[in-house]
């Protein structure tokens, strides 16, 4: 709290003493066909560079500047504590997920499978159910989320 303090009162000094030396200490500012220089060159144009504003307008916008910069910090301050809430929801629904997989039954391996009915293929082509057969389930392999790819390795020249 006390950098924060700090911080601020070094803000504020700076800022009070641009404003000070900026009205004493004009300078020329020339431009020069597509770029901006304080030395002037041969086709050189003088930019004005004074502030218009009176010293309440100039006062008024270092406030709202100074309010839009808190509010920023304020809501990405939130946006990070909703991002770190969405990614432990997210931890614990995988967790859970995790659990129930572990604890969901699974056929075991010495268990014969159940023989299918008489004219299985038949009755099927007709329409007629058959009860389900414990087969292995059978994962295809992952896309990635992402993007990649592969480039060749360059050909070796032939000596």
């Amino acid at each position: 709290m006390k950098a924060l303090h700090f911080r601020r009162w070094a803000c504020a000094i700076c800022v009070a003493s641009a404003c000070t030396t900026g009205g004493a200490q004009t300078r020329t500012i020339y431009r020069c066909g597509t770029t901006y220089s304080d030395t002037p060159c041969a086709q050189a144009v003088a930019v004005p560079t004074a502030d218009p504003r009176t010293p309440v307008q100039k006062a008024q916008t270092d406030e709202a500047t100074t309010r839009s910069a808190n509010l920023a910090g304020q809501l990405e301050k939130a946006r990070r504590a909703d991002e770190a809430a969405e990614q432990q929801r997210a931890q614990a629904q995988a967790l859970a997920a995790a659990q129930a997989a572990k604890a969901a039954p699974k056929p075991q391996a010495n268990e014969p499978p159940e023989k299918a009915k008489k004219g299985g293929k038949h009755k099927k082509a007709a329409g007629a159910t058959e009860d389900k057969v414990n087969k292995p389930q059978l994962t295809k392999p992952k896309k990635p989320d992402g993007f990649t790819v592969k480039v060749p390795a360059p050909a070796k020249p032939k000596p």
